[in-house]
């Protein structure tokens, strides 16, 4: 019986979606007695941030899975679909960067108070960039609704004792203590935190196609054996993408996935059961299909496994 390695690999996709909102249907949000409830229970912020700014920062990460999670629906789109393999790569490489904010966040046993910090840190992020999208006037609407939010948020901090920092730069955002590490340095640890390079490494080849390097791009094309005339150039090669390499180059996205996600089910308090079942066969699938030998899988990559946090 043939099997389509391109369905396989978007159906492992689909497994991990169908885990999420099913856990999310039978609790609607984190669970009592959970690591979530337990630090709401200790909110000591409220005020200006907001009434129970713990539970926001709680909550706040399950926007960023539900778009993780559309944009690995997407994927398994494009492994079905007849063309645009090119784009595949661009959407893995969403996903490592989507997922990274979230599990970020969810980092387990960093208690409310550093929670809460690198959530109004994200928000500064996101708020300061909102002021450079209208460089045309320096006082529009949105440029100000931006200012104030960001002005809110840092007087907010000083009376928590927090220590801001970097509050006058002209382009880089604000921050609340340690400010959030970069992007790569975070992707080395989502994908696999015993091998740093791995997760770089996936981000920069996802980096190189979205952004149309050469190097990036060239991956998709093979030089043929028929004699190449003046006029046609670089017409005589012909794009090749095939299931393995594609699972080989694109595997940091649902490994990224996978990371976020046992992070939220672990600080909800959901059980674990069909996550278990989900990323079992997506490791599987991807393992078959990229032709590497299987790796003994720890508990701690199903379960969720505890990091070093910055303060």
């Amino acid at each position: 019986m043939h099997v389509d390695p391109w369905a396989e690999l978007a159906r492992s996709l689909d497994g991990l979606r169908s885990a999420f909102y099913s856990s999310l249907a039978a609790s609607r949000g984190f669970l009592p007695d959970s690591p979530a409830e337990e630090e709401c229970k200790r909110d000591a912020l409220a005020g200006s941030w907001g009434a129970q700014p713990v539970r926001d920062a709680n909550i706040a990460p399950l926007a960023a899975v539900s778009v993780v999670l559309d944009h690995l629906d997407s994927l398994g789109i494009l492994f079905k679909s007849s063309g645009g393999i090119t784009a595949s790569h661009t959407i893995a490489r969403a996903v490592l960067d989507i997922a990274i904010g979230p599990w970020f966040l969810l980092e387990p046993g960093i208690g409310e108070r550093e929670r809460v910090r690198r959530y109004m840190n994200l928000r500064l992020e996101s708020l300061k960039e909102q002021t450079q999208l209208e460089t045309g006037s320096p006082a529009t609407a949105m440029r100000q609704h931006a200012e104030d939010r960001i002005a809110l948020i840092l007087d907010a901090a000083r009376l928590h004792g927090f220590d801001v920092r970097r509050e006058r730069d002209r382009y880089k955002p604000p921050h609340l203590g340690a400010q959030v590490p970069s992007t790569t340095s975070l992707a080395s640890k989502i994908v696999a935190p015993n091998d740093p390079v791995l997760g770089a490494l996936f981000w920069r080849l996802g980096s190189a196609v979205a952004h149309g390097q050469q190097h990036g791009l060239t991956m998709f094309f093979e030089r043929t054996d028929q004699p190449v005339q003046p006029a046609q150039g670089d017409a005589a090669a012909q794009m090749q993408a095939s299931p393995k390499d594609t699972a080989l180059r694109c595997g940091g996205a649902p490994l990224a996935a996978v990371s976020m996600l046992q992070r939220l089910y672990a600080q909800y308090g959901w059980p674990t059961d069909g996550l278990r079942t989900a990323v079992s066969g997506v490791i599987s699938t991807w393992q078959t299909v990229a032709e590497v030998r299987a790796p003994h899988v720890p508990a701690t990559f199903l379960a969720g496994g505890k990091a070093s946090h910055q303060r």
